[in-house]
């Protein structure tokens, strides 16, 4: 095995156990937050503080969320609200929520709304 397939096995290596912390992290309700250099900024909490409720969010119903439908978040858990709020409060940030069902939802600052996608299975394997 030459240098270069070393490196790249330890890099998989970190990436699978960053990915089973994560995980780890998840199973409790709330949110996990990353910063871009995916150092945990906190797990298990709502993201609130002084923070103003998201009661509509946009369902985007194409990948570039040209055609979007306005929906109330009433009946969303605790990881889609913080998702939703963090959202609308930094612009930048891009939230996954994996819902205990196991539905995976995109949120996203764009065109003025917080608006999510929701993952579409395109693999056998995501079945």
């Amino acid at each position: 095995m030459n240098s270069a397939d070393c490196e790249v096995a330890r890099i998989d290596e970190a990436i699978f156990e960053l990915a089973h912390q994560v995980a780890g992290l998840a199973a409790v309700d709330g949110a996990v937050v990353l910063n871009k250099q995916f150092e945990l900024l906190g797990f298990g909490a709502e993201i609130g503080g002084d923070l103003p409720a998201v009661r509509w969010v946009a369902r985007a119903l194409d990948a570039e969320g040209r055609a979007k439908v306005r929906e109330s978040v009433e009946s969303d858990g605790t990881r889609h609200r913080s998702a939703y709020r963090l959202c609308d409060f930094v612009h930048d940030a891009l939230a996954i929520v994996v819902s205990q069902d196991g539905t995976v939802r995109f949120v996203k600052w764009h065109e003025g709304e917080v608006t999510y996608w929701d993952h579409v299975s395109t693999s056998v394997l995501d079945v």
